[in-house]
This record gives C-alpha cells, structure tokens and sequence, in this order.
C-alpha cells in the first residue's frame, strides 16, 4: 500500500468533506456549494424538497 502524504491533513482544526465543514464539534454546510435555487418545473421541485430534506438540520 503507499501512502501519499499529500492527500492527508493532520491536527487540523477544520477539514472539508463531501459537502460538509467539520469542526472540533460541530457539522455546516459548506456555503461556497450552495447555489440560488430556480424552479422551473415538477421534477425540479421534488428535487429540491428531497434536498430541503435531507439539509433540514442546517436550515434555521
């Protein structure tokens, strides 16, 4: 197996993944990926409240 050191970060206090920013504690969502929303027919609402969904925990 190699290990590209690279890839890795140690002993930090903030990473990224998949979609998320995990801190010492705490779990958001990365802003940067999040995108104004257009609606413009049925399958794209259904969509969005299946996205609306599974993010309801971040929405305040």
């Amino acid at each position: 197996m190699l290990v590209v050191i690279k890839k890795y970060e140690f002993f930090t206090r903030k990473t990224d993944f998949v979609r998320f920013i995990i801190k010492l504690g705490q779990l958001s969502i990365d802003l940067i990926k999040i995108k104004a929303i257009k609606l413009e027919n049925v399958i794209q609402l259904k969509s969005f409240l299946g996205f609306y969904n599974y993010y309801r925990r971040f929405i305040t």
